[in-house]
């Protein structure tokens, strides 16, 4: 059954592949010429097939990646996901040697790489010899089976598969088609192989001359230059630093040093500029460092602030930090006094100091009566002594409401008199049922308590109270001002001498008091007027100070150049800036010149460089025009069985007569461009548009058929999935004649679940004496049908 160095599938063992489990499932196809894989959908007939495609291509092709959708835990054809899925095939050639091949699922594999998209990276490929694997690469069975490329070579002529029969034709343009088929063309590989090289030439000379442009036109973006004028310059000037102080530490501008680097057209605008710039400053100079003494002068609000508030008070400083210890002493008294409490009283410090600050000569008397007073209070006990206390806070209750005329409600119970005199004279009341109460001793106390509150502690009370209403108060933050002021006097001296020397007169802005009445607001408001005074003594700016000045580009000169200092403004003139001027000229007309040159001598580069690009140009369409011409006369060697396959299995039911299909170029001419399939050699229309789907698959198969009889190497199987399943009868009888007359040396694998077709495949095959092999997938078992059919001379069946 087998022709010249032919290698057949003999077997193959599925092991958890889709609907087979973990126990091995064996197919053998030895010795058989048609092999019929049979049973019901859904019992594995493709699933035998796809077994076929992952074991020879490591790939199957009609697997669709929805990868956006998924997140697989398990692989797509794992039977129930299990992680040990293997493809065994063995293979036989005609001399009997048998080669055996292992196509196994990855150990290890993460979730992440189980999604369809990178479905052939989860497979291994081994060679099982002696039964021991080996790992070889599919390069390993190209050769075995002679091929350069065998995945697209089982694909398009060892392989039809039942929903795919149409996508060669209809996946692929008429110029994909042209490409794919030019890929079998072996004996051009040579001429392609040289096309590639010239290709890569031509790529590699556009990127060097494209590189080549882009240098030429970002020299000219980076000088400035449009054309390569020819550029002459006058003698050099000799350079000398215009800063030299910068120069000695590494800060000069760029264009001050001795050579300027990229010095194209934006940085030499840029130099001439900024030299413009210092050459208006040196004009200004006068009026500018006059201008930033006055306003730098105006700026120091903190200072103005200091010297406009306490200048006045400077001299005084001692003495209105002790009349701010004396007020707070008399403060503290004031407090114990109003108090009554004689403990806090008699606590009373410097009370000698504070007589003679109230001018209440000495105060022996009120401390030998209060001290009496104690003594007398130190006697009494009990509740006398209760009813003592209350006397004494009553009185002070009633001294306070003195000072309340308006008042009419209780200060202890809030019982509302309604008129002041009526609460006076209930707080009288009391205050006599209260004495009332009191024994004779504390009768006694409560009267020398009285008459040291008359004679004693209201005269004391009463010379506080006007000191502290007459003395201005002086906060913790008017005598840190004051000090504050007082480090500042030195400054102050200079800068009042500044002041009057420039004529500004600002003595009636001065603070005279402390502490300054309307401290914050007053400050405030007469520092502003005298720094509009100070601006407004600057003067008025020389003529065209203002427009050189724009940006306060002078303040930016002044400091970066000069490092704010006068003393370095007579190191500079006009006259150094000029020659400064003319070296930045001659250097850049010199650099200029040099980059013209270059120009020129890229521009030569790239007209070499186009020169040869259309050189290889056109030896690539030379090239690429004889091999396509080549091509063309080889179409022949498919195009004729092509014509008479399809002739063959497209008959008529009228006629019985078949319907070759031709290959036609129409825009190539003399080259292989474009592939179209027609019915009628006049007709310009592709069999897409003018056959039903039933005709097309017949086309396909007989595509197939004829690339398999031109191309076919050593592999010999052909795999057909389910052909019939839109062809009509007498076209799927004349497709049996196509395979038992002109295959016959081939191995048929073909599946099919009409029982009449694979009755009527199994007839034709043994009536001729081939060998046949039915496997009922259903029931898991093989047999060969016996040659039982009793033949008439004069068949039903045309054949």
């Amino acid at each position: 059954m087998g022709g010249l160095d032919m290698i057949n599938l003999n077997k193959i063992t599925i092991k958890n592949f889709k609907i087979f489990g973990d126990d091995p499932y064996t197919i053998s196809f030895e010795d058989s010429n048609l092999i019929l894989l049979d049973g019901p959908n859904g019992y594995g007939k493709t699933s035998v097939f796809d077994a076929i495609e992952l074991g020879l291509t490591g790939n199957i092709t009609r697997l669709v990646s929805l990868d956006g959708r998924q997140n697989p835990v398990d692989v797509v054809v794992a039977h129930k996901g299990s992680e040990r899925v293997e493809i065994i095939m063995e293979f036989k050639e005609n001399d009997s040697k048998l080669k055996i091949f292992q196509r196994k699922l990855r150990d290890g594999i993460p979730n992440i790489s189980k999604r369809i998209s990178r479905f052939a990276e989860l497979w291994e490929l081994n060679e099982l010899i002696n039964g021991v694997p080996t790992p070889v690469s599919q390069n390993t069975l190209e050769q075995y089976f002679d091929s350069q490329d065998f995945s697209r070579d089982f694909l398009l002529f060892h392989y039809v598969q039942q929903e795919e029969t149409s996508r060669f034709l209809k996946t692929n343009n008429e110029t994909q088609r042209a490409e794919e088929l030019a890929q079998l063309f072996g004996n051009t590989r040579d001429a392609d192989e040289k096309l590639s090289k010239l290709t890569d030439i031509s790529r590699k000379i556009s990127a060097a001359k494209r590189r080549n442009t882009s240098q030429i036109e970002n020299i000219k973006n980076l000088y400035r230059i449009d054309g390569n004028a020819n550029i002459e310059n006058g003698p050099a000037e000799t350079h000398v630093y215009a800063f030299p102080w910068l120069a000695e530490e590494n800060k000069s501008p760029f264009w001050d040093a001795i050579a300027i680097s990229e010095l194209n057209q934006e940085r030499f605008n840029i130099s001439l500029a900024e030299i413009n710039s210092i050459k208006n400053f040196l004009l200004h100079q006068d009026f500018f460092v006059r201008s930033r003494r006055f306003e730098n002068a105006a700026l120091q609000k903190e200072v103005l602030e200091l010297y406009i508030g306490y200048y006045n008070s400077i001299n005084y400083h001692a003495l209105h930090v002790k009349k701010n210890k004396t007020y707070q002493l008399i403060q503290q008294c004031h407090a114990a006094l109003i108090s009554g409490d004689l403990k806090q009283i008699r606590a009373i410090k410097n009370l000698e100091v504070i007589f003679q600050d109230l001018a209440l000569g000495s105060s022996a008397a009120f401390e030998a009566a209060i001290q009496k007073l104690g003594e007398e209070e130190s006697k009494s006990s009990g509740l006398s002594s209760i009813y003592s206390e209350l006397l004494k806070h009553h009185d002070a209750m009633s001294a306070g409401l003195q000072k309340a005329p308006n008042e009419t409600a209780c200060l202890l119970c809030g019982h509302d008199y309604t008129a002041h005199d009526t609460l006076a004279n209930a707080i009288a009341q009391h205050g006599h049922l209260i004495r009332l109460q009191l024994s004779e001793n504390d009768r006694q106390l409560v009267e020398a308590r009285d008459a040291f509150n008359t004679t004693h502690l209201y005269p004391l009370l009463q010379a506080c109270i006007t000191y502290l209403e007459q003395t201005p108060v002086s906060t913790q933050e008017d005598l840190f001002a004051l000090s504050k002021a007082v480090t500042a006097q030195e400054r102050f001296e200079k800068l009042r001498k500044w002041l009057l020397s420039e004529r500004i007169e600002h003595d009636d802005l001065l603070a005279t008091t402390f502490p300054v009445q309307g401290r914050d607001n007053y400050i405030a408001e007469a520092t502003d007027n005298l720094c509009r005074l100070i601006r407004s003594a600057i003067g008025t700016a020389p003529e065209g100070y203002y427009e050189s000045n724009g940006a306060n580009v002078f303040e930016r000169i002044y400091r970066d150049y000069f490092n704010g200092t006068q003393d370095k403004l007579a190191l500079v003139n006009i006259d150094l800036l000029d020659k400064k001027e003319s070296y930045i000229k001659s250097h850049y007309f010199s650099s200029l010149k040099e980059i013209s040159q270059e120009i020129v001598k890229l521009t030569k580069q790239s007209q070499n460089l186009e020169r040869a690009a259309n050189d290889v140009g056109d030896l690539i369409t030379i090239v690429r025009t004889q091999i396509r011409q080549y091509r063309k006369k080889l179409i022949t060697d498919i195009e004729i069985p092509f014509y008479i396959y399809s002739g063959k299995i497209l008959q008529t039911h009228q006629a019985g007569l078949g319907q070759g299909i031709f290959i036609k170029d129409p825009t190539g001419e003399d080259e292989l461009k474009n592939v179209r399939l027609v019915s009628n050699w006049e007709s310009d229309h592709d069999i897409l548009n003018t056959m039903s789907s039933g005709q097309i698959s017949a086309v396909v198969i007989a595509l197939t058929l004829a690339l398999h009889r031109v191309y076919s190497t050593k592999f010999s199987s052909i795999l057909i999935d389910d052909p019939v399943q839109t062809m009509d009868d007498i076209n799927m009888a004349s497709l049996v004649e196509v395979l038992r007359n002109d295959f016959s040396e081939k191995q048929i694998i073909l599946s099919t679940h009409e029982d009449k077709v694979a009755r009527y495949f199994t007839y034709k095959y043994l009536k001729h004496s081939e060998n046949v092999k039915i496997i009922n997938l259903m029931q898991r078992k093989e047999y060969f049908p016996s040659n039982k059919y009793l033949y008439r001379s004069e068949s039903i069946i045309t054949h």
